[in-house]
């Protein structure tokens, strides 16, 4: 696995229609992490790997510069349906939303 940058790892979450409390309720990293990730900050490289690990298997496909180009990604989850954006049945609520309540 090719790591991609930090920064792309947030148009892929975006790209998968998921907040950041999505992601953390589903992978178990805190949002406070994700967001450190996102913002391109130090953390320990096992976070950025299981983020980027955990789109990669909810469809998104990170295509690596070529030529004049800078990274790409896919959603393979708009192929057959461009209104689907990932395919995960029900998100737990965070630990956040959870405590708020």
């Amino acid at each position: 696995m090719q790591t991609v940058p930090r920064p792309i790892l947030k148009i892929a979450r975006e790209f998968l229609g998921l907040s950041q409390d999505d992601v953390e309720a589903v992978t178990g990293v805190s949002r406070k992490t994700i967001q450190r990730i996102e913002r391109g900050d130090d953390v320990i490289v096992h976070y950025v790997a299981s983020i980027q690990r955990f789109y990669e298997d909810q469809g998104i496909e990170f295509v690596p510069p070529a030529g004049d180009r800078g990274w790409g990604v896919f959603n393979a989850n708009t192929k057959a349906d461009p209104a689907k954006l990932n395919s995960l049945e029900n998100i737990p609520p965070s630990k956040r939303k959870r405590a708020e309540n």
